[in-house]
């Protein structure tokens, strides 16, 4: 069986935990799916116009739609992150269990956010705009259309890592492009 290849970035855990924070100073009491699914517009976004992800999170396959992992790991009390980072993450925002859901706000009321660029903030709040008051169900909807999630969904097994290089179909030179210059092509 020949091993899958999957384009995939190094992961910025303080722009991870910047964007949070700059939707929940945008959005108080935003849930956790809230801000997965607005990561998961802006990188995808960002990254067909930059040729570079926010986040450069994994993104799975759940059954509501695209999921970033570690975004959606580090919002969760059992997160399993190293306590460095959890102590980090402690220092810009807070959460509140709300039945199922978890509500995040941003400890500053404008955070300055120096590890995201004007275009990152740009994407994430754009993003946010266009989804955050989405209901539940149109959001899931939207996200279930992306080809990458559907491929992977289809597949045997939960939580299956989703393949962006599907989000390149229309645009191999992109892809060839992002292949020769990233080394986190695995």
């Amino acid at each position: 069986m020949q091993e899958r290849k999957f384009l995939r970035f190094k992961l910025n855990i303080q722009k991870c935990i910047e964007g949070i924070q700059l939707l929940a100073s945008q959005h108080p009491g935003i849930t956790q799916y809230y801000i997965g699914k607005t990561f998961f517009f802006a990188d995808k976004e960002h990254l067909m116009d930059w040729g570079r992800p926010i986040s450069g999170d994994r993104y799975v396959a759940m059954p509501h739609g695209p999921v970033p992992s570690t975004i959606y790991d580090l919002l969760k009390s059992t997160s399993g992150e190293p306590d460095e980072i959890v102590d980090i993450l402690n220092e810009h925002i807070e959460t509140k269990l709300n039945g199922n859901k978890i509500e995040v706000f941003s400890l500053v009321e404008d955070p300055k956010c120096p590890a995201l660029s004007k275009t990152d903030k740009d994407y994430l709040l754009d993003a946010l705009s266009k989804y955050g008051e989405m209901s539940f169900k149109k959001i899931e909807q939207e996200s279930h259309r992306d080809i990458a999630w559907l491929r992977a969904w289809e597949e045997a097994g939960l939580n299956n890592e989703m393949d962006l290089r599907l989000w390149f179909d229309n645009s191999p030179a992109m892809l060839k492009e992002l292949h020769e210059t990233s080394r986190q092509y695995h």
